[in-house]
């Protein structure tokens, strides 16, 4: 028995992404539940609001999602394998401060505004440092397409340069009016730099 749709209206073709938001980075993160819940939370607790609903600011989040973080809560474990953290609420307000402003800059960057890496190589991309004082490798990369060099998809990454961390922004160029975002990937598990 085989079966298929008869109607060719279950696609819905809503076209390309605007990246622009009117609102603040805090604004925009609260207008996405799904994706950035945990985040908001995290801000709040480390009490750090005002850096992402300041209008007249300037900055970067390299965002790490709902998933991101809780990976983070599940991993986290003490010698007997017991969860440290339940949830968000539960991590030190110093480290839970500290770990969100790992993933920003003070200034607004674009993916363009990052250089590309050296391929094959962990050199290259633009060094930057975010608000807790981490040093981060940002880096733009060229994928290959079939056997094409080059010519796929141009991907963002984040090298945190003293734990070594490694993340792919899935998303790049999402610019309230105070910032651009780059959110990271669901797979990479939100830790301190």
């Amino acid at each position: 028995l085989f079966t298929a749709c008869e109607k060719n209206d279950y696609f819905v073709d809503s076209g390309k992404a605007n990246g622009d938001f009117d609102g603040t980075v805090w604004e925009y993160l609260n207008s996405s539940h799904g994706n950035w819940d945990s985040l908001t939370v995290a801000i709040e607790h480390a009490g750090v609001i005002d850096i992402f609903d300041t209008p007249n600011s300037s900055l970067t989040l390299f965002g790490p999602t709902n998933h991101s973080i809780n990976q983070f809560l599940f991993k986290t474990i003490d010698e007997k394998g017991n969860r440290l953290y339940q949830c968000v609420r539960d991590i030190p307000a110093d480290l839970c401060r500290r770990m969100v402003l790992s993933y920003v800059i003070p200034e607004a960057r674009l993916r363009t505004d990052f250089d590309y890496e050296v391929k094959g190589t962990l050199t290259g991309g633009t060094i930057v440092e975010t608000l807790s004082g981490a040093k981060l490798r940002v880096y733009r990369h060229k994928t290959d397409y079939g056997s094409i060099s080059d010519a796929g998809p141009e991907e963002l990454y984040i090298h945190a340069q003293e734990s070594g961390h490694i993340a792919r922004c899935v998303s790049t160029d999402i610019k309230p009016m105070n910032g651009v975002v780059h959110a990271l990937s669901t797979t990479f598990q939100w830790t301190e730099f």
